[in-house]
Formats: structure tokens, sequence, C-alpha cells
């Protein structure tokens, strides 16, 4: 097989130099090839769509902050301000987080004079949430009490 291909290839050979316009066209017919590959993908539209923008996720007279677009650095100030803090980490996809979000809604309403509620969306790709954490599973829930 290997010395069939040498013969093949010396046969080409042979015939451009005898030839060489038949080597021009071939060099030509070539470059316009990888040009019109280049040119084809070069053009290609990315396929990724830019995430939309994230939407509150617990009601709007649910007494409980929603921090939406990740802003960790509210959660501090917050926290300061009330004696005790619930923290509800979630992800707006995640099933575990939907589901414990009713029941943080209704402990909220029992509990908002005595209890400061804050959530903040973690999975948001610009949020500091997302960027400062490596969390693993939804949601996380941390109580504060400050002495």
């Amino acid at each position: 097989m290997l010395r069939r291909a040498r013969q093949s290839f010396r046969q080409v050979l042979l015939l451009m130099a005898r030839r060489p316009d038949l080597l021009c066209g071939a060099v030509l017919l070539s470059v316009l090839l990888v040009l019109a590959v280049k040119f084809t993908y070069s053009r290609a539209k990315n396929v990724v769509a830019a995430a939309r923008p994230p939407v509150r996720f617990f009601s709007a007279d649910a007494p409980v902050v929603d921090l939406y677009l990740g802003q960790l650095d509210q959660v501090e100030r917050l926290r300061s301000m009330a004696e005790v803090s619930l923290i509800f980490l979630y992800a707006p996809w995640c099933a575990h987080s939907m589901a414990a979000r009713q029941e943080v809604q209704q402990v909220a309403k029992t509990l908002a004079r005595q209890v400061q509620f804050v959530a903040v969306n973690c999975w948001w790709h610009q949020g500091k949430c997302r960027k400062q954490n490596r969390l693993y599973q939804y949601p996380v829930i941390h109580l504060f009490y400050r002495w």
C-alpha cells in the first residue's frame, strides 16, 4: 500500500514537472478553497444567546428583601441593621429553592417584626454572590444573631 502511494505521488510530480500550468492551477485551487472555508466560518453567528437579566424570586408583597442581582455587599448592611437575620441563598431554577421559597415566605409573614429576611440570587453570573461563593447545592440558609 505504501509502495503504491509513493508510486502515485511520483507520477503526479512527474506530470506537474512536465506541465507547470497544472501545478499553478492546483496551488490556486487550494488557496481558493482555504480562503472560502476561512470566510465561511468567520461569518458564523454566535450560537450562545446572552442570559436574560434575573427577575424577583419572591413576590413584591413578601416581607423578604430579594437581592435578585446577587448584591452580596448589601447583605452585610441589612444584617447589621437587625438583631436576627435569615439569609436565603438561592438559584432561581432550583426545585429545592422554589419549594423553600413558599416556606420562607410564610415564616417571613409571621416573623417579619422580629427577623430580617434577605434572599440572594447566587446563580446570576454577574452578581457578587456567584463570584465570591462556590455553592454546589441550593438553597443555603444562614441564620445570624447579633449579640
